[in-house]
């Protein structure tokens, strides 16, 4: 089971009538593909830097080339000299997909749209460092990926406590009869977000209910929340996919596979921020633990990832 930090989606559920020993077993498989998926050159562990393009044109950081933003639309100008490859269509979409072999020089200029939210791979330069143009809160930003980040090669894997079956709980769907539009924060000081609320995932600790909204789409559910472990043993907040099926209203939420936004391990995280409410009272002592190094709390304010000036667009901004 995986979820996409950045669509939400659900993929590789296992079922919820398995064995305690076979739990165990594809738990300890779970964890080595996941830990196989943050190794890989462009995956998150890779992130290096977050550049905001502004109005007038102006080179970045290390990022080869001219960049400006007009009307809604990215402009960028490279000459052939400044090492700037265009990744092509064979690029692959994923954030760990390495490059194609059909990357052109750019030297030129050219032009992109991103949709609000989005993120596309763009370019090569250098080492293998990729660019990729997102577009938070009405900003294009430049997020680059580099293999030979810090972060990605002293990896020696995400701390978590150990697997226990205790934390693999029965829970009752109520999915709404139609999606619902929820504004959200997020781990960039000043950026709200949008998330496609479609139910709500019931759940009982120590003899009491709570209630946790889940985000997604019909039949790929998952669930962001704090716990009181929050900010000291765990990141600010994580996420879980939720098994089972929302129409019959039976599921599972296996808590010892909470995981880390990708904001937990780095500055230049963007990732959306719980439901208001998704809060637990209790400590979740199971699921990924805070990155090695990191505490996993965001800034509240300034920081690379934070928005140049006033959103502009999406979250609480309205249409």
């Amino acid at each position: 089971m995986a979820i996409d930090t950045e669509t939400g989606d659900v993929t590789g559920a296992p079922g919820a009538r398995e064995e305690p020993e076979e739990l165990a077993a594809a738990w300890r498989e779970f964890r080595a593909a996941r830990e196989t998926a943050l190794a890989r050159p462009h995956d998150w562990l890779s992130v290096a830097g977050l550049e905001w393009v502004g109005e007038e044109p102006a080179r970045l950081g290390r990022v080869p080339g001219t960049w400006w933003e007009v009307d809604g639309v990215l402009h960028m100008r490279a000459a052939s000299e400044d090492g700037l490859r265009l990744l092509g269509s064979g690029s692959g979409s994923g954030p760990g997909d390495g490059p194609s072999d059909d990357s052109v020089l750019l030297d030129g200029e050219l032009t992109l749209v991103v949709e609000e939210g989005g993120a596309q791979p763009f370019a090569l330069f250098g080492d293998r460092v990729r660019v990729d143009v997102l577009r938070r809160g009405g900003y294009y930003g430049l997020r680059l990926r580099d293999p030979a980040a810090p972060a990605l090669r002293d990896f020696t894997g995400v701390p978590t406590w150990d697997y226990d079956p205790d934390w693999r709980l029965p829970v009752r769907l109520e999915p709404y009869p139609a999606p619902r539009v929820v504004v959200v924060g997020s781990a960039a000081p000043g950026l709200t977000q949008r998330a496609s609320a479609v139910g709500e995932v019931v759940l009982v600790l120590r003899g009491v209910e709570h209630r946790l909204v889940a985000t997604g789409r019909h039949g790929s559910w998952s669930v962001s929340f704090s716990d009181a472990t929050s900010g000291t043993e765990s990141a600010a907040w994580r996420a879980v996919a939720v098994e089972g099926d929302p129409d019959t209203g039976h599921g599972v939420l296996d808590l010892n596979r909470a995981v880390n936004y990708p904001y937990a391990f780095s500055d230049y995280g963007t990732c959306p921020a719980p439901v208001p409410g998704n809060a637990l009272p209790i400590p979740v002592t199971a699921g990924e633990r805070a990155p090695s190094g990191r505490t996993g709390v965001p800034p509240a304010s300034g920081g690379p990832a934070a928005l140049p000036g006033p959103q502009l667009l999406g979250g609480a901004v309205p249409d």
